[in-house]
């Protein structure tokens, strides 16, 4: 008995070592169908899965949630004492998954029985729920294992995850690639390559980007020239991020705009500029992962499976 204990006490500590090297935010996130929990029971659960994340050094990102903590309740049993006052009593079964969910892969599961009492029905789950420890080994184990086996996982499709940001990136699909990009964890085999892609695949959207603008500035332009479509070419040019490979052509579109536009035109307009001191490999990465957490939370707004308890 002691021997199984050790064991289990030195795979708690080496999943943990191995983990703590990596960050991996995890969001608590339930099922979109029907749940015997009410709201505010959900946010209460989620509460408690958040300390239990907290205490085992996982963030909870509510911006970045490709790994989500998913929580399921089925009643085992009920019953209800005379009183008074009458108390209901549930007896419970959580049901815990660590898992993708864009493709709904489970990384570590974990189930444990629960009893709640209560004057009422919420008030029953509500004090099962009051009984979830953070220091529970068991579940402790499980986040471990979770974080453990979502990096092999990576390690192990990291190819096939760089294919599918490279064929989003063909097909103009940018936020979408680098969201993709972005998921995978630092600590793997693919990351060192999935910065680089990022980089390049931001270089495409700037790109793409910056000739939709300068040719609607163009067609403006072009169409009339007075004070009014001048300032409306203009504005659009100064969107061109520097970057672009259609900034030439703006700043010269710009310097005709302006010889040629009415003399009244106000021109506080000017093309954007990077500082000499700016490091712009830093600059790309910070401003693509800014994309890809956009695209995140427009995800999470339109998923129907999961809904994400603050």
């Amino acid at each position: 008995m002691r021997k199984i204990l050790s064991l289990f006490i030195i795979s708690i500590i080496s999943m943990a070592l191995h983990a703590q090297d990596c960050e991996l935010p995890i969001a608590v996130a339930f099922k979109t169908t029907p749940q015997p929990v009410t709201n505010s029971t959900q946010r209460m659960v989620a509460n408690k899965l958040r300390q239990l994340l907290s205490a085992n050094g996982v963030s909870g990102s509510l911006d970045f949630h490709s790994f989500a903590l998913v929580p399921e309740f089925e009643v085992m049993g009920k019953s209800v004492t005379p009183g008074p006052p009458k108390q209901i009593v549930y007896q419970l079964m959580l049901s815990l998954k660590v898992m993708n969910v864009d493709d709904g892969v489970v990384f570590s599961s974990y189930s444990t029985d629960m009893d709640g009492v209560g004057t009422s029905e919420a008030a029953a789950f509500s004090d099962a729920v009051k009984r979830l420890s953070p220091k529970n080994q068991e579940m402790k184990h499980f986040i471990f294992e979770a974080q453990d086996r979502i990096i092999d996982y990576y390690n192990k499709n990291a190819e096939r995850t760089l294919a599918k940001a490279r064929m989003l990136a063909k097909t103009r699909k940018y936020d979408e690639a680098l969201y993709v990009l972005m998921s995978i964890p630092e600590c793997t085999s693919g990351y060192d390559a999935a910065m680089q892609m990022m980089v390049e695949v931001w270089q495409a959207r700037v790109n793409l980007e910056g000739m939709k603008l300068l040719t609607k500035a163009q067609a403006i332009w072009g169409a009339r020239t007075d004070s009014e479509a001048a300032m409306e070419a203009a504005n659009l040019l100064a969107q061109i991020d520097p970057e672009s490979n259609s900034y030439a052509a703006a700043g010269e579109l710009m310097r005709e705009i302006k010889a040629k536009a009415e003399k009244n035109t106000p021109w506080d307009i000017g093309l954007k500029v990077y500082e000499d001191s700016v490091d712009l490999e830093k600059q790309r990465l910070e401003a693509a992962k800014e994309v890809a957490v956009t695209f995140a939370k427009n995800q999470k707004a339109s998923n129907p499976t999961f809904t994400f308890v603050k």
